[in-house]
């Protein structure tokens, strides 16, 4: 037995001086892209945690939420319905396709077709009317109606190789994508789990290191074992617990803003004639859930409660909005109005081990709501069954609320968790006619003080009608090896181009 476990740790310890001597950076995720490398069937992690590697768009935020320079230099609003943006010259694709006016107009040309407008990216961008070219190196975007973070919205479009993508197809593109980012994808790991990419070393962004391997671990013990064996160098989706400890065994923690508030959705549009139809059960969830106490005892005070659907860094957060205080005996009251003095039974269909504190934290509401009546199932469900039933609405008869947290990236704008809180989704689970207008109206009011105050005066009406359970704002953390040097995340993702590994 002591000669396996001396092998082993020899191993691990040729592996991590093998890797860094081919300077290879080694990261765990807790989930990999499930449509592979189609760019537009998704919107955020965990695709983005290869497609931010791979694709670049014309906009991009930096670490603060702040929309910066992508592919676009600059951008300028040429009237109510048109926008300018400015391509930055020089830049090619992986297989050496020139970046120009031609690829913008290919991309977004295929996004306002119906086989578009149907994927996720497609829908989020139905503002967009049609695209024409001044000049190699100049696009103008009009939308309608006005949009006015349609630059925001951008940031959410990779830019895809016009002849790569007119070739292979959707399909085929998503098993061999080709974008102008610091790596391509050679291997998408569908045996091994572990998704390979190289440097792509004639990128804008040129990376310092030669490759990416990225591992498929979900469970976060698996995650942190992999960084104290030394077989990762970064691991992300840590647990607020597991800061303390790993920071005493020397590795580097980064805790950063989600911009997005943690929350439950209630399903309200489908024939199902459930409890949370009547916003007085809603409202009695929110009062029956102690928020500050999750803030403080499990998440050790590291975020705060929230009553409304943006964070406090995020366009269009309303201050004057408090959160639901915790008041069971004002929910138990609300329930028997609502004539559920008996109490009732919901269920939700949870992912659990995607945020800090997840699975306390929906453990502590089944506890807590149980004192108020509410006799709750948590239903875990992995991320492919979450999306595949989220998209068409095809959940089954029996659950009643779902994980969706009020998520402003990549736009970091509150308009964003409004529209698919709203009819505007494909398929809603909650459509308010009056609100959607009023959210189609703030998100064409150009004017950017205008525009905040009716994105206030909506937060305040979306808390009224409580079409989630609110819960706390949200912090994620992301764990290293002290051999990891110039680590940043933007948008919930490892700059991994600014990253270079040293010799401990």
């Amino acid at each position: 037995m002591f000669r396996l476990l001396s092998f082993f740790v020899l191993a691990c310890v040729i592996s991590t001086t093998m890797a860094r001597a081919n300077n290879i950076l080694r990261v765990a995720v807790h989930e990999l892209p499930p449509t592979f490398g189609n760019p537009f069937l998704a919107n955020g992690v965990p695709s983005s945690f290869v497609w931010l590697g791979i694709f670049d768009a014309l906009t991009r935020l930096d670490s603060d939420g702040v929309l910066k320079p992508g592919l676009a230099t600059s951008w300028e609003l040429v009237d109510s319905n048109t926008w300018r943006f400015n391509l930055r010259q020089g830049v090619i694709f992986s297989n050496g396709e020139p970046f120009n006016a031609s690829a913008v107009l290919n991309t977004i040309e295929w996004l306002v077709t119906p086989e578009g407008r149907r994927s996720i990216i497609g829908n989020e961008m139905r503002s967009i009317a049609g695209v024409e070219a001044e000049d190699d190196y100049t696009v103008l975007i009009k939308t309608e109606p006005p949009d006015a973070i349609l630059p925001s919205r951008l940031n959410a479009v990779f830019m895809v190789a016009p002849k790569a993508w007119q070739e292979l197809s959707p399909d085929g593109f998503a098993k061999t994508p080709v974008g102008t980012g610091a790596f391509s994808v050679s291997d998408w790991g569908e045996t091994s789990g572990t998704v390979i990419m190289d440097a792509h070393k004639t990128s804008w962004r040129a990376p310092k290191l030669d490759r990416i391997r990225m591992t498929n671990l979900p469970d976060r013990a698996s995650r942190v074992q992999a960084l104290l064996s030394g077989q990762v160098d970064i691991a992300g989706n840590m647990d607020i617990d597991d800061v303390a400890f790993l920071q005493g065994e020397g590795f580097q923690t980064h805790a950063y803003p989600n911009f997005g508030v943690m929350s439950i959705a209630f399903r309200l549009e489908d024939s199902r004639d459930g409890p949370l139809k009547d916003v007085r059960v809603r409202r009695a969830v929110n009062y029956g859930v102690n928020k500050q106490a999750i803030a403080d005892a499990l998440m050790l005070g590291t975020t705060v409660p929230s009553g409304q659907p943006a964070g406090r860094r995020t366009f269009g957060y309303n201050p004057d909005i408090a959160p639901y205080p915790y008041d069971p005996d004002k929910a138990r009251a609300l329930l028997k109005e609502a004539g559920y003095g008996n109490g009732l039974k919901l269920t939700f269909a949870l992912m659990v081990n995607r945020l800090p504190g997840d699975s306390n934290i929906y453990q502590t509401l089944a506890d807590q709501l149980s004192q108020i009546g509410v006799d709750l199932e948590l239903r875990p469900v992995t991320f492919p069954s979450w999306i595949s039933n989220y998209l068409p609405g095809t959940w089954g008869d029996d659950i009643d609320g779902f994980t969706l947290s009020w998520n402003a990236l990549p736009y970091n704008d509150v308009i964003r968790p409004m529209e698919y809180y709203s009819c505007l989704k494909t398929i809603p689970f909650y459509c308010d006619e009056g609100l959607t207008a009023q959210v189609v109206a703030a998100a064409g009011d150009m004017n950017s003080k205008s525009r905040e105050m009716r994105l206030f005066d909506l937060a305040e009406e979306i808390h009224n009608r409580a079409p989630s359970l609110f819960l706390v704002e949200i912090n994620e953390i992301l764990a290293a090896s002290p051999s990891v040097q110039g680590l940043r995340v933007a948008n919930r993702v490892a700059v991994y181009e600014e990253i270079t590994l040293s010799a401990e």
